[in-house]
């Protein structure tokens, strides 16, 4: 069996949590993947609620 590839590591404490999930994934896709959608849920977004962002959007005409 080959031995497993690196993942690049997530930015600050995440990696540490996220290192606890790599049993589960097979390969590095799915292990970077994991990191990738981590840092997406926790990243700050500029509106955090779907009404606000409704209403600033023009109607289609």
């Amino acid at each position: 069996m080959t031995a497993r590839r690196p993942c690049p590591p997530a930015p600050g404490p995440l990696e540490q949590y996220a290192a606890g999930f790599d049993d589960l994934f097979d390969s590095l896709a799915q292990r970077r993947g994991f990191r990738q959608y981590l840092t997406g849920l926790l990243a700050p977004r500029e509106r955090n609620k779907t009404l606000t962002c409704l209403a600033g959007a023009e109607p289609v005409a």
